[in-house]
């Protein structure tokens, strides 16, 4: 059995699985959790999933069983300058998002994104790119 696959994951695809309900993000969770991969976000991405679930009045222990699965990796002054001389265009959140998978390496981690513009973003900065989410209504994987 070789390592774990290492994830880097960005809010929109756990917000897919807790609030919208997206079987394919909760597959795709359940399965490399259940092959022991390991979950790395920013500490960012539990402030957006806590804060949007919280707004829609998602269960906490819900959203707890899903973020205690992820190490979390710390937003410091150098991260944002990083995210801040980014090339690049990404959003402010992406960027620093894009920013802390930088300090893990595009070569140690696949990014995991629905989000079209940061998927294009980490491509570029040589991110594997990965959308587990077929199946929102507005639009197919970004990937």
């Amino acid at each position: 059995m070789g390592d774990p696959q290492r994830w880097y994951v960005d809010s929109s695809v756990l917000l897919r699985a807790i609030v919208d309900e997206s079987r394919t993000a909760k597959d795709w969770f359940d399965t490399a959790s259940a092959r022991g991969d390991v979950f790395v976000a920013s500490r960012l991405m539990e402030v957006e999933v806590r804060r949007v679930s919280m707004n829609v009045g998602i269960d906490q222990g819900l959203v707890g069983k899903y973020l205690d699965q992820f190490v979390f990796l710390s937003v410091d002054d150098d991260v944002l300058a990083e995210a801040i001389d980014l090339v690049p265009p990404a959003g402010g959140a992406d960027a620093i998002h894009l920013a802390a998978a930088l300090r893990v390496g595009a070569d140690a981690v696949v990014l995991v994104t629905h989000d079209k513009q940061m998927a294009d973003a980490a491509a570029h900065l040589g991110f594997t790119v990965l959308d587990p989410v077929t199946d929102d209504p507005r639009r197919g994987p970004v990937a």
